[in-house]
């Protein structure tokens, strides 16, 4: 994977708000967004790179969609570890 320098800032940004949701430093609304904001603004464009986001992504958000704020950390604790794993293999990949 080749990610600018830019999408390199954004990727680990969103390690970042997997983060601050399990130390209580924000709500998952903020998480949510956050992950999808960060997706959106690195223009990534690797349409194989993207769906595989969005399969570890989706769990999350529909977690969201059904309980909005009120997800806790128990809630989301195996879904968010799929994710951070995934962020940092491909990070390490770069």
């Amino acid at each position: 994977m080749q990610f600018t320098e830019h999408q390199s800032r954004l990727w680990g940004g969103m390690i970042e708000f997997i983060e601050n949701f399990r130390k209580g430093q924000s709500c998952y609304s903020d998480l949510i967004y956050g992950l999808e904001g960060a997706l959106d603004s690195g223009d990534y464009q690797n349409k194989e790179l993207i769906k595989r986001w969005y399969e570890y992504w989706t769990p999350l958000e529909i977690l969201y969609a059904t309980k909005g704020d009120s997800v806790t950390i128990e809630d989301a604790m195996n879904y968010l570890y799929d994710m951070e794993s995934f962020l940092r293999s491909i990070l390490v990949e770069d």
